[in-house]
């Protein structure tokens, strides 16, 4: 895994302030929640003591934990007011381009302890390599590599890029994954992620989806991190006395 060496990284005081926000939200009650961590391309060992996950949200939690999926996700919230994209500049300039919130950034590392917590493997990472999905990558997963051809299409500025395109260069990204007993995460942008796969994801959200020997990539479902905070919490609890 490589991390793309020129983007630039939080200094230690808002690294402090997320990860205090997120245990807070998500493991305040929790006493094994800060000891779970995983590097992707190692499963997490199961910790859940509490009951079978159940409904929508279990079942595709009971899938990603049997590995061979794609997580496609959309980068986490953006702040509001923002400025444009200007795709003259680099694309690891983040004075350039629009950039997670505050919330967006502790929502990708609240995910990444679910995911964690839950016991879903993650093998490979993959962003775009603009700001807000290489931060999401980093604060969900931590390792991860950078694939050009996932960044946000505009075909409207100046060195936009072809919506079309950028789809079908998706698409192609999927279908060439090798077979994997872990799930594959990939982070990119709604516009290329919706023609390639079909869903519409909320910024944040994950689509998941499977490819078929035959190349055809078929919808498995979408959840959103708070879908899969309140599955961790029941996972994590201490085991009935």
């Amino acid at each position: 895994m490589t991390r793309p060496i020129s983007s630039p990284s939080p200094g230690k005081p808002m690294r402090a302030l997320f990860s205090l926000l997120v245990t807070a939200i998500l493991l305040a009650a929790s006493p094994v929640g800060a000891r779970q961590a995983s590097a992707p391309g190692h499963a997490p060992e199961p910790q859940a003591h509490g009951p079978a996950a159940q409904g929508r949200v279990g079942q595709l939690i009971d899938q990603m934990r049997a590995g061979g999926l794609v997580l496609v996700i959309r980068h986490e919230r953006t702040e509001v007011p923002s400025r444009e994209d200007d795709y003259t500049r680099p694309a690891f300039d983040c004075a350039a381009q629009r950039n997670l919130s505050v919330a967006g950034a502790a929502g990708a590392q609240e995910t990444g302890v679910a995911l964690r917590a839950l016991a879903i493997p993650i093998g490979s990472v993959i962003a775009s390599p603009m700001c807000r999905t290489t931060e999401t990558a980093r604060f969900m997963f931590g390792d991860y590599r950078i694939d050009p051809r996932l960044i946000h299409p505009n075909p409207d500025v100046p060195g936009g890029r072809d919506v079309s395109r950028a789809g079908e260069e998706l698409a192609g990204i999927l279908r060439a994954l090798p077979p994997r007993a872990e799930n594959t995460a990939i982070v990119s942008h709604g516009g290329n992620i919706a023609l390639a796969t079909g869903l519409r994801l909320a910024e944040g959200e994950i689509g998941i989806v499977k490819v078929a020997p035959d190349g055809a990539i078929e919808t498995v479902g979408q959840v959103v991190g708070s879908d899969l905070g309140a599955h961790a919490r029941v996972a994590l609890a201490p085991p009935a006395q």
